[in-house]
């Protein structure tokens, strides 16, 4: 994975993976407090490099239990994110040991926050629909004579298509006169937003260990900050590692 003229070249990985995370969230839809605690992380996707670029594809689910240490009130958080990225090998670093790619990020969320403490309007959606550009680094080398790799993923979103309900609720404009919210009620009454309003930074490290016939095992270190300055502004920290296994398809 990441070297030029490797074994991993013209092949593709089918990625799972599962993990543990810790988030910090103010939703001020919700509560103008920080509430902050631990969960549960899984992976899917796949890897595939080329002569002349890499595509990768995961999708995350995420589960945390954050809590407020003044209030003594908990949360449940439940995130969905996909990401699909394209990167291009830059030809003049095929002889060199560290890997620069630049590329592009399409990325979507959805997450479901909802507070234990409350009986009504508990629940609070929110999608995103996100175009970033994005670079991977990467380092192959040899350690006990073993071959492993290190490198980084990371990204900032330029445009963006947010959803945010205007309070803390499953009801949205476009579904308040029907009985039953419809899947695309979600995506309704967003905005294109971008920087001034809408600020992420997110980045993945990773460590490769390939394994015998081409697959392997990867640690990886997620950080995200999320900034929304929405009627109802809302900020949330994230750090999450992960382990996952790559069986060569």
């Amino acid at each position: 994975m990441g070297q030029e003229n490797s074994e991993f070249e013209n092949q593709t990985h089918f990625i799972t993976g599962i993990g543990g995370s810790y988030v910090n969230v103010i939703d001020e839809g919700i509560s103008p407090l920080l509430y902050n605690g631990i969960g549960g992380s899984a992976v899917l996707g796949f890897y595939q490099e080329k002569e002349n670029h890499v595509k990768t594809g995961i999708a995350k689910f995420d589960f945390n239990n954050p809590s407020s240490s003044i209030s003594n009130a908990e949360m449940y958080t439940f995130r969905l994110e996909g990401h699909y990225q394209y990167y291009w090998k830059i030809q003049s670093q095929k002889n060199q040991k560290w890997k620069i790619r630049p590329g592009l990020d399409l990325s979507a969320k959805w997450a479901l926050r909802q507070h234990l403490g409350y009986t009504n309007n508990s629940q609070h959606i929110e999608t995103r629909f996100s175009l970033a550009p994005a670079i991977m680094v990467a380092l192959p080398f040899q350690l006990w004579n073993r071959n492993f790799e290190i490198g980084l993923f990371t990204s900032i979103p330029l445009i963006t298509y947010a959803t945010r309900p205007l309070f803390a609720s499953t009801r949205f404009s476009a579904s308040v006169n029907k009985d039953e919210v419809e899947f695309f009620d979600y995506l309704k009454d967003g905005e294109i937003i971008s920087f001034g309003n809408y600020f992420k930074w997110s980045a993945q490290y990773y460590l490769y260990f390939p394994l015998k016939n081409g697959n392997g095992l990867r640690l990886d270190y997620f950080w995200s900050y999320e900034n929304y300055q929405a009627l109802n502004p809302m900020q949330t920290g994230e750090h999450s590692i992960m382990i996952s296994t790559f069986f060569k398809i």
